[in-house]
Order: C-alpha cells, then structure tokens, then sequence
C-alpha cells in the first residue's frame, strides 16, 4: 500500500520525500480506525465467544494501555523520522532490492515446501 501512493505521488510530481511523507500520512486514519476497532473487540467480545466475559478497565489497564500507546507512538515517529532521514541520503533502490530478494527468497521457499505446512 505504501508503495503505491508513494508511486503515485513521484508521478504526479511530487518529490520522493513528500511522497513517503505523504504516505505516512494517509497511514494515520486506517491505524487509528484498525486501534479503535481492535480495541472495541477487546472491550466488547462477539456473539460466537460469549464464553469470554467483557473486559473491565481498571485505572491499573487504562495506564497500561495509556503507556503502551505512548510508547508505540514515540517509537513509530522515530523510525519514521529515522526512515525519512535515510531515504533523503539512499533512494529508494536499497528497500526495492531488499523487497525483491525477500521476495524470491520466500517464493523459494514456499516452492521447496519449507512454509505452508
């Protein structure tokens, strides 16, 4: 998905670093409404588990979660600082590689039968 709209953006003429950020940002409304809807499940469970009773938030679960999302969110800006800094100074070309030999490397192993089992 990433990929894409940044692909889009660089056709459209936009320059690599305002298309990877660009990216990022339309990354914020799908993480957030994927979070919430988790987080919804997690507080109310599904007919078919009805053998789960609701999770009760306590104080002691609101700080826990309160610091997991702090500590998500600081993380996530740094690599995603870190990541804009390194694709200004490498290009794109380095994470296409990887992706691709990543790639083969799973199609091999999916076709010697080492995955899927």
């Amino acid at each position: 998905r990433s990929m894409c709209t940044i692909a889009a953006g660089q056709t459209a003429g936009m320059s690599r670093e305002a298309a990877l950020e660009f990216s990022f940002f339309l990354s914020i409304p799908t993480m957030f409404v994927a979070t919430s809807y988790d987080l919804l499940k997690t507080l109310r469970p599904h007919a078919a588990t009805e053998a789960l009773a609701p999770l009760t938030m306590t104080p002691h679960l609101w700080t826990v979660l309160a610091l997991g999302f702090a500590t998500a969110f600081i993380v996530a800006y740094a690599v995603v600082a870190w990541f804009l800094h390194w694709v200004r100074r490498h290009g794109f070309v380095p994470f296409a590689v990887y992706r691709i030999v990543f790639g083969l490397v799973l199609l091999f192993a999916l076709w010697r039968g080492l995955l899927g089992r």
